[in-house]
């Protein structure tokens, strides 16, 4: 197996590679099954979600369904490249501004800060046993580790299933998500196509 790095670079030319329109339609379908198929929180809960950006599962849609529904919605916020994630407020009217990375996030003078109870995390890679391969720099493996000191929470990734690889090469401090959504199956730790 190649090493991490040299993975990570060939999983993101994958999916910088794939159609936008397809993305789109994959998108949609993505939303789909994770409302159908995944146990939510009740609502008012917080869902953490994500702005979309190089080419990600788009959850702009599903974020606005949530808080359609009554949930409480945040999307990251960093500014230090060592820390955690922080999670702010997000509404289908938030005013987002370019952070670290060049990452659309709330103003935090302007959005209230949230503790995730529910996670949908992007990707670059996964494999069927929900390890996840992300950029790199490992803000989400230390968020989750810092969360779990404060409350139970559950950690969903979305990708598409080009992304879905034999296996992804993993760490000891590397977390295994809960679930992976994809526009054709749902993967979970144990079992395959089961509601989580």
């Amino acid at each position: 197996m190649p090493g991490k790095n040299e993975f990570r670079q060939a999983a993101f030319q994958r999916r910088k590679a794939l159609d936008a329109d397809l993305r789109a339609d994959w998108s949609r379908q993505i939303m789909d099954r994770l409302l159908s198929s995944i146990d939510l929180p009740p609502p008012g809960s917080v869902i953490a979600g994500y702005v979309p950006v190089n080419n990600e599962v788009d959850v702009v849609p599903l974020m606005t369904e949530l808080v359609a529904r009554g949930y409480r919605c945040a999307v990251p916020y960093n500014t230090d490249r060592m820390e955690t994630l922080d999670f702010l407020e997000w509404t289908p009217q938030s005013v987002l501004h370019l952070g670290l990375y060049n990452i659309p996030q709330p103003d935090p003078k302007k959005a209230e800060a949230l503790l995730p109870d529910f996670l949908v995390v992007p990707m670059l890679a996964f494999d069927a046993s929900c390890n996840r391969m992300g950029y790199g720099s490992g803000y989400f493996d230390r968020t989750f580790m810092h969360l779990q000191k404060f409350h139970a929470f559950r950690a969903v990734g979305v990708a598409f299933e080009a992304q879905k690889y034999d296996a992804v090469p993993v760490d000891g401090y590397d977390y295994t998500l809960d679930a992976v959504v994809s526009e054709t199956d749902v993967y979970t730790k144990t079992v395959t196509g089961q509601k989580l």
